[in-house]
């Protein structure tokens, strides 16, 4: 991954620690030790892949490609699984709630601390994703995972871990895409419905639509690991322009449709006609 990355940007795997306190700098002596001294601070489940920017923000440890990072320098996370099951994508959702609420008590800090900043700075909210390149299958060969059971996954762990106003939090990152390799991409949408804006997530396909000599399309090959990529380049500080990244002859989502393509509604919970 990191050859398609400008190189400022690391990928690694690790931690993210997040201060949890003020410094308290009343009678200290400047060379006493205390002052750097992180007394309260939490730390992130071990991310599966981080890509970070290595330019501006050292990483506050790193053993190869192990690193423990701060905030400030996290860009995109992703969750991977060899072999994608509702229960792992519920285990992969409730990692990214608790990341979610560090990052929004941290981001409140920087509000603290906006005098400080020329431009009026915010922490910078990464992107959330899971790669599955498989699916897992019980006894009976049945997938324990399909592109509508993941997108209700996701939206039913949002709705049982998450009140409605973190749902809407925008200093809260939550999962921006999943995917099930050569199958499906599931992605959060914002869409209007009947005046009102609504919030969810759409199941599309995960192979690129191609046309033949007739003018009839067709499915050709993955284009789930490249619709990965893309979204990650929108997180990036870098110019971003998606003919370089992702191209599919079809621009709608009508053309060969996936079979479980639909959105479920993250406030209700429900299905949407498509």
């Amino acid at each position: 991954m990191s050859n398609f990355l400008p190189k400022r940007y690391f990928v690694g795997t690790g931690f993210i620690v997040f201060i949890n306190d003020n410094h308290d700098l009343k009678g200290l002596h400047p060379n006493n030790t205390e002052f750097l001294n992180l007394k309260s601070h939490s730390t992130s489940h071990q991310l599966d892949i981080v890509i970070y920017d290595n330019t501006n923000y050292a990483p506050i440890f790193r053993d190869g490609d192990f690193v423990v990072l701060r905030p400030e320098s996290v860009r995109s996370i992703i969750e991977v699984k060899g072999f994608l099951s509702d229960s792992n994508v519920s285990e992969c959702a409730t990692k990214f709630i608790s990341l979610g609420r560090l990052w929004k008590e941290y981001s409140d800090r920087y509000d603290l601390y906006e005098s400080y900043f020329d431009e009026g700075r915010k922490l910078h909210k990464p992107g959330l994703f899971i790669m599955g390149w498989n699916v897992a299958v019980d006894k009976n060969e049945k997938p324990r995972c399909t592109g509508k059971s993941l997108r209700r996954k996701i939206v039913s762990t949002y709705r049982k871990e998450f009140s409605k106003d973190e749902q809407i939090d925008q200093k809260i990152p939550m999962i921006n895409t999943a995917c099930i390799y050569d199958d499906c991409v599931v992605s959060a949408i914002t869409y209007i419905d009947e005046d009102e804006v609504g919030h969810g997530y759409i199941t599309m396909r995960g192979r690129f639509v191609r046309y033949d000599e007739k003018g009839s399309p067709f499915l050709d090959r993955d284009c789930t690991v490249w619709s990965l990529l893309s979204s990650i380049y929108v997180h990036l500080d870098s110019p971003f322009n998606p003919d370089y990244v992702y191209f599919d002859q079809s621009m709608t989502l009508s053309v060969l449709p996936h079979e479980h393509c639909g959105t479920t509604d993250l406030l209700t919970g429900k299905d949407k006609n498509d």
